[in-house]
């Protein structure tokens, strides 16, 4: 005796729809990769909260970042080069390895928004040094040289 026709429809519906949503994060990333260089980069607000994972790219005099687990090709969050300023540098610790950044980096970023925000970002050793670089090479006659504070 086989299962009722609902069951299987119900079934049938499930599977298609999550291949439509997993071909649509498929097509998100490939189209996300093609307007620029995708990085891994899990981020927190402060340094409590749960972490989530997301993927960033560099626009201009922004760092879009964008959720991994959501289909929309628009930024969950902007980060503007003006009003961010690097905090600390860290390796992660023994808590965040076991979340799976054995091997990140950890930035606390300052974002001077109202009001203002302090965010954890973890990622690669060479994406971390890219987005110092990135922070720090304002172009000329913008807010000023963002230097690394050890307080």
């Amino acid at each position: 005796m086989g299962l009722p026709s609902w069951i299987d429809e119900l079934l049938t519906v499930v599977v298609v729809l999550v291949l439509v949503y997993m071909l649509a994060l498929l097509a998100r990333r490939a189209w996300l990769s093609l307007r620029g260089g995708l990085f891994d980069l899990a981020l927190r607000q402060g340094d409590s909260g749960k972490w989530r994972p997301g993927l960033a790219r560099y626009s201009g005099d922004v760092l879009e970042w964008y959720l991994v687990w959501h289909p929309w090709p628009f930024p969950t969050l902007t980060f503007p080069r003006d009003n961010s300023e690097l905090s600390a540098l860290r390796d992660s610790d023994v808590s965040e390895s076991r979340l799976g950044y054995a091997t990140s980096k950890i930035i606390d970023l300052k974002v001077s928004a109202d009001p203002p925000q302090q965010w954890q970002f973890a990622l690669n050793e060479g994406s971390a040094m890219g987005l110092i670089s990135w922070l720090e090479a304002a172009p000329p006659g913008h807010v000023g040289y963002r230097r690394f504070r050890t307080d």
